[in-house]
């Protein structure tokens, strides 16, 4: 005689979307798409429905369904995740039919999952998704401009991503949302340069989105970081009007300048005020370093790691531009000052980002060509940076050689490929390498280092 045996009780929708906070959290995203999964599926029964206040379990069901679309873009799977954030946003549309007055809340969310979409699409659905994003944005600016309200100011404070950082959740509800749409802009400008290129109106459109863009201040008064950077990469590929990119990039170093001489001086990159030092061992004064060290909070509030690996190569970009507008003209010594002072930024900005990940080569090829593109070279220091990035592109190499014996044909073209490119970056390498003095003609201010 068979017992019975009593089934296991089905998990909360509670109880569900904490294991999948928990999955996220040790970085097991499939598994918390399963539980998210679990809990849509609860959401959208009949009974489930039926037992609970309708409002509540729309919005619930909402923000499952972004979570779910965050988890398929973490894994790979771009086309499912864009069908869970429209699943999302439509349900979000639907739900605000009925009400008169729609809540700031609703606008971030609604904007959020705009320009998730956004980016998941291409050319003008790209588009279409980030314009309906601002159109959210503006709207809810334009609300609490006329709104002064406490209670609506701690709304807009709530609603903020649990990865937002401190400061923001500290900052006035005007530039929280000034940030969100200053990006916006951007990212439309962004699209005309790369996508919508070719568009008769692209650069009339992608000027147009910049300058709204470069009318949204921040709290020193000036333009936000992201629209100087990306007004700067404007002008760089418009013929005629490149030398307009400088005062542009050398104005979004400026609010990055504090928290990148900080962490720049951490890794012995130290800025004095007229000259860089070797770049290299500098010891730097116990002094200076606790002075650095009291800037945490605004290397806390650099931007990301990509935009200021961005923000070190158009400065560059333009310390060649200059450079070479220096030696063609007679009078050339503001060219020239200029020039330098995009160099001395650009290396900075590459030494904060050494001091927060000194494993990406990129950046010390960078730094290497920084200190190269000096007047004159400091080429004991670009060597140090250029053989460093050598070595690592050395050790890549022999990783792939010994992975190449154990790889079948399927695999073969992707690791060729691989090898290809490395063997194009070790010759860039080798070229800037080739470019400098020999030691014996390196000038008497660039001290020898000793490998």
């Amino acid at each position: 005689m068979k017992k019975n045996r009593k089934k296991a009780p089905k998990a909360s929708i509670d109880d569900l979307l904490k294991a999948a906070s928990a999955a996220m959290a040790s970085l097991d995203v499939e598994r918390a798409y399963k539980s998210y999964f679990q809990a849509a599926s609860r959401l959208q029964g009949e009974k489930f429905i039926a037992s609970i206040d309708k409002r509540e379990e729309m919005e619930l069901l909402i923000h499952v369904l972004e979570k779910m679309g965050e988890c398929q873009v973490s894994i790979g799977d771009q086309d499912l995740a864009k069908d869970h954030f429209k699943q999302s946003l439509r349900l979000l549309e639907e739900g605000a039919k009925t009400e008169s007055i729609r809540s700031t809340s609703y606008y971030e969310a609604h904007s959020s999952l705009c320009f998730y979409i956004g980016q998941l699409s291409l050319e003008n659905d790209a588009l279409e998704a980030y314009k309906e994003g601002i159109r959210s944005l503006e709207e809810c600016l334009q609300s609490v401009e006329n709104e002064s309200s406490t209670a609506v100011e701690q709304e807009v404070v709530e609603m903020q991503d649990d990865s937002d950082d401190a400061n923001k959740k500290n900052s006035s509800i005007e530039t929280l949302l000034k940030q969100k749409l200053s990006g916006a802009y951007c990212n439309v400008a962004e699209l005309y340069l790369t996508d919508l290129c070719e568009q008769d109106t692209a650069e009339s459109d992608c000027e147009q989105y910049l300058e709204k863009a470069l009318q949204l201040v921040d709290s020193d008064g000036e333009p936000l970081v992201d629209a100087l950077q990306t007004m700067a990469s404007l002008r760089l590929s418009q013929n005629g009007r490149q030398l307009e990119a400088v005062p542009f990039i050398l104005r979004a170093y400026e609010k990055q300048r504090v928290g990148s001489e900080a962490l720049a001086t951490l890794v012995g990159l130290k800025v004095d005020e007229k000259e860089f030092g070797a770049g290299i061992d500098e010891t730097v004064k116990e002094g200076d370093q606790a002075k650095e060290l009291k800037e945490v909070e605004a290397a806390n509030n650099l931007p990301e790691f990509e935009f200021r690996c961005q923000t070190a190569k158009l400065l560059l970009e333009c310390a060649e531009l200059l450079k070479e507008r220096s030696n063609s003209m007679d009078d050339s010594s503001n060219n020239s000052d200029q020039s330098d002072e995009c160099i001395v930024a650009a290396i900075s900005v590459l030494g904060s980002l050494l001091a927060q990940n000194d494993e990406v080569i990129e950046i010390w090829y960078l730094t290497g060509c920084a200190f190269a593109a000096k007047k004159p070279p400091l080429a004991d220091a670009a060597r140090f940076y250029l053989e460093r990035a050598k070595e690592m592109l050395t050790d890549i190499r022999k990783a792939l050689k010994e992975e190449e014996r154990f790889i079948d044909d399927s695999e073969r073209s992707d690791l060729e490929e691989q090898l290809e490119m490395n063997s194009t970056q070790m010759n860039d390498v080798q070229s800037k390498l080739n470019e400098l003095p020999d030691k014996a003609e390196d000038s008497a201010g660039d001290k020898m280092v000793e490998d």
